[in-house]
């Protein structure tokens, strides 16, 4: 069993993806602007509980539920949220979605929701809408990292910068400009002039590392780019839902025709397999 979705565009990049012996998940990238832009709605939560159950046998959903809510758009008439993601283990067997992000009870997040019981990660972007507010040990600040764990260091002309270091593995991001990735830079200075008035030898001076973004800083820059995006009303959505609309012979699981193409891996004796092969691109969106 393999899951399709279909992309908006074929480029280049995407055909060498599709083409690779490898396995990859393909993304639209998503900047700044467009998180807010395609979210149902900004929410800000602590993870209560993450629950997997399987709606038929190898159909496996994770399902996120979310308290302690602060809305940045979007409505919700409930004090709690539940997402369903596609993929997890039930008994030692299960479903493994490439690019899926992970989530930890007690973790506070910060989630650019979109299409929650429709699109398999119901989340922009999937693991792009995702950030993590976590306190650091050392310094007993809150700062911001990625779904990845990658500290976010700042925001550039519209994209997030993060500190370079874990990478979504068998994810390709398409279009996602270079300076998604910060580094701390070796710069060249200067150092004056000697008595005589000879220039001195320029010297290298090691850059300080870049600090992580405070997790207020981030909200607040969230809030004011949610303003003036209501958003759209959200649901929670529940294992007993998911449960009954198989019971029905429905899918609601179905791919969306906007999010990507992705491998599925499907379970081998007690465990998962890794991704199957790619043998075909898939289908365009012919919107």
């Amino acid at each position: 069993m393999r899951l399709k979705l279909a992309l908006t565009t074929m480029s280049a990049a995407l055909m060498a993806a599709l083409s690779s012996p490898g396995h990859a998940t393909v993304l639209p990238y998503k900047n700044l602007q467009a998180l807010v832009d395609e979210a149902d709605g900004i929410v800000i939560g602590t993870v209560r509980s993450v629950q997997a159950a399987a709606a038929r046998p190898h159909d496996v959903n994770t399902f996120v539920t979310l308290d302690q809510l602060e809305l940045l758009s979007g409505k919700l008439n409930a004090p709690t949220l539940t997402l369903r993601v596609k993929g997890g283990l039930v008994e030692g067997r299960g479903l493994h979605v490439e690019g899926a992000p992970n989530f930890k009870p007690d973790e506070r997040v910060l989630l650019f929701v979109q299409g929650n019981g429709r699109d398999l990660v119901p989340l922009v972007g999937w693991g792009q809408g995702m950030f993590r507010l976590v306190t650091d040990a050392s310094s007993g600040q809150t700062k911001v990292q990625d779904a990845e764990g990658n500290d976010v260091v700042g925001l550039a002309d519209g994209h997030v910068l993060r500190r370079a270091g874990a990478q979504m593995d068998e994810v390709v991001l398409l279009g996602a400009p270079g300076l998604q990735q910060a580094h701390s830079p070796k710069p060249e200075v200067n150092a004056g002039q000697t008595e005589d008035g000879s220039p001195t030898t320029l010297v290298e001076v090691q850059a300080a590392p870049q600090r992580a973004m405070s997790a207020e800083r981030f909200v607040a820059e969230m809030r004011q780019r949610a303003a003036g995006h209501p958003g759209k009303s959200l649901r929670s959505v529940l294992p007993q839902d998911s449960l009954a609309e198989a019971a029905m012979g429905s899918d609601a699981a179905a791919p969306s025709t906007r999010q990507a193409s992705q491998p599925v891996a499907m379970p081998e004796g007690e465990g998962v397999s890794l991704p199957m092969p790619r043998t075909t691109p898939p289908a365009s969106d012919a919107r």
